[in-house]
């Protein structure tokens, strides 16, 4: 009798344990994947994150933003030792952030070898402009001070951000990389 209490004990703990895995995530590699060098890459966005604007500006990581036919690669000289590169005329970052209201500047550190690669589309709520770094791009981490993008918020508003190599209008580039974007407060 008492080794079938000690098993029936047994068969209800191992239940628990069951059950509380269950409830666990189930897939625990969409959070990271590991490199080669032992580096782990950042969480795989499946939302476009939002964030609030805070203090007199915020940097954002391009890896961070949700990506679409983008490319994550280690890079040791970037902020945040990751960086994206628009590979397909479909690329896509985008991400979204609570602003108040205020005039804005916006920047994106970008690298390109050459100016072939090197002109992209930063689109604030669907108004697209075209951003680059300098003529000729120097083949280090940059901002595109050449091509600020301001604009001014009369009410607190949310904007969704999105980096891609075209716009509805234009043709831009592929191939470049792109470390972080900034939105300074003027």
């Amino acid at each position: 009798m008492k080794l079938l209490k000690n098993a029936f004990k047994l068969t209800l703990a191992a239940g628990a344990v069951l059950a509380l895995m269950s409830c666990q995530t189930p897939n625990k590699k969409k959070d990271f994947l590991i490199v080669t060098d032992h580096q782990v890459l950042p969480p795989v966005m499946e939302t476009v994150p939002v964030i609030e604007y805070s203090g007199i500006g915020i940097k954002y990581e391009c890896e961070n933003m949700f990506l679409h036919n983008c490319a994550v690669l280690q890079e040791n000289s970037a902020s945040g030792k990751f960086c994206v590169r628009l590979i397909e005329d479909s690329s896509t970052a985008t991400m979204k952030v609570k602003f108040p209201a205020g005039t804005y500047e916006c920047l994106v550190k970008e690298k390109t070898s050459d100016k072939d690669h090197s002109a992209f589309y930063l689109s604030l709520d669907g108004i697209s402009t075209r951003v680059y770094p300098k003529n000729p791009p120097s083949g280090e981490w940059e901002l595109t001070t050449r091509v600020p993008v301001y604009f001014t918020l009369e009410e607190p508003r949310t904007i969704t951000i999105t980096i891609t190599p075209h716009s509805d209008y234009e043709i831009g580039s592929t191939g470049m990389d792109l470390d972080y974007i900034q939105f300074v407060k003027r």
